[in-house]
């Protein structure tokens, strides 16, 4: 489907998709809620050529499909400085978010990504509430998603739940191994009772998946790609450390060295879909230091 947005009005052309079919089909496949289509519906949000969508039964006729997306202002106190961002698009953008701050801090933190996300967006003049869709530890430094449309945030959370949005991670390591060795660690997670705020493998955990690939070795270090096919709480960490492959300057789960200065835990890829195009996008983070200098 082509689209056009400006001026908080997206029109949706060439919907065949939805053509002579009811509205409730749209909303389905948006993952749009009950209470929310009523509100969509009620405020006069959705339009074939111009005239209002009323019930979910009407039908949809070709042409073109608007959606008005009323105005808010970010629900977050604004930090000084935005957050730097390395992708954006009428739907999303993506946040580089650094070691050492939370994604969601208190009402008043003015020191958190959300905070700066929020002052990303009054900046730009994005009017919406701040979203991220997924989460990133405080010591792992990347790509964060948020959505920009309220409207699609449920389709973002359900192509997150789907594993439809991947996630790539690299992580130096202690350890030599095989370059281009490839293996998966296939064990589940739970807290660990012993240890408050910590993680560790459990067959009475919840299942956990995490793809590995070695890039890189030399000096007792190697360079590891992750990516995750489940989101549990510290998970590259907990399997890494599992598999006798430590993160390094990892304070839970890994060993200290001097050779790097912080949590060299890096996500650095984001995989994702445009939600009317269904074009697909790679979008990699800038360079990071520490991992440039560990390829030379």
């Amino acid at each position: 489907m082509r689209y056009e947005f400006h001026n908080g009005q997206l029109d949706i052309m060439d919907g065949k998709k939805y053509e002579n079919k009811p509205l409730a089909a749209f909303f389905n496949d948006y993952r749009i809620s009950r209470k929310n289509r009523s509100l969509i519906l009620t405020n006069h949000q959705l339009l074939a050529n111009g005239i209002p969508l009323c019930s979910e039964e009407d039908i949809i006729p070709s042409g073109v499909l608007t959606l008005l997306i009323p105005e808010e202002e970010p629900d977050w106190v604004a930090a000084a400085k935005p957050c730097p961002v390395v992708y954006s698009d009428p739907f999303i953008y993506l946040a580089h978010k650094e070691a050492g701050i939370i994604i969601h801090g208190d009402e008043n933190d003015v020191t958190c990504l959300n905070a700066q996300a929020a002052r990303y967006q009054r900046d730009n003049g994005i009017n919406a509430p701040v979203r991220p869709i997924h989460r990133l530890d405080k010591d792992t430094r990347g790509l964060v998603l948020f959505s920009k449309i309220p409207f699609f945030q449920p389709w973002l959370d359900f192509q997150l739940a789907e594993k439809k949005i991947r996630r790539k991670y690299l992580a130096i390591v202690k350890g030599s191994l095989t370059p281009g060795k490839k293996f998966d660690c296939d064990k589940p997670i739970a807290k660990d009772r012993h240890r408050s705020g910590c993680y560790r493998t459990a067959s009475v955990g919840m299942s956990a998946l995490t793809h590995i690939e070695c890039l890189e070795s030399h000096d007792g270090y190697s360079l590891l790609s992750c990516e995750l096919e489940t989101g549990r709480t510290h998970q590259i960490r907990v399997h890494l450390g599992d598999c006798g492959l430590p993160i390094v300057n990892d304070p839970l789960y890994g060993m200290p060295s001097k050779d790097f200065g912080q949590m060299e835990l890096w996500a650095n890829e984001i995989v994702f879909r445009n939600p009317l195009t269904n074009k697909k996008h790679r979008i990699l983070d800038g360079e990071d230091p520490d991992f440039a200098s560990f390829r030379r």
